[in-house]
């Protein structure tokens, strides 16, 4: 391990060499901008809208396959 960390000192030795004052620190040379939506309250699907699109539905809910072995 200490090999490794010898590795490590040196590379960022390098780097501190090569840096200089004109040189702003950055996590990454290229700028990055989130590209979000607004975020719009809207109103949300009823129940009988949310489950209209399922194979299989009972009471307002969504049936699915079981996964486990019964219970």
């Amino acid at each position: 391990m200490q090999g490794e960390l010898n590795v490590i000192a040196d590379a960022i030795a390098t780097v501190q060499e090569v840096a200089g004052e004109d040189v702003p620190p950055t996590a990454n040379p290229i700028p990055l901008e989130a590209y979000l939506r607004p975020d719009v309250a809207q109103e949300p699907l009823s129940q009988e809208e949310a489950v209209a699109g399922a194979p299989v539905s009972e009471s307002g809910m969504f049936v699915a396959p079981r996964i486990l072995g019964e219970e």
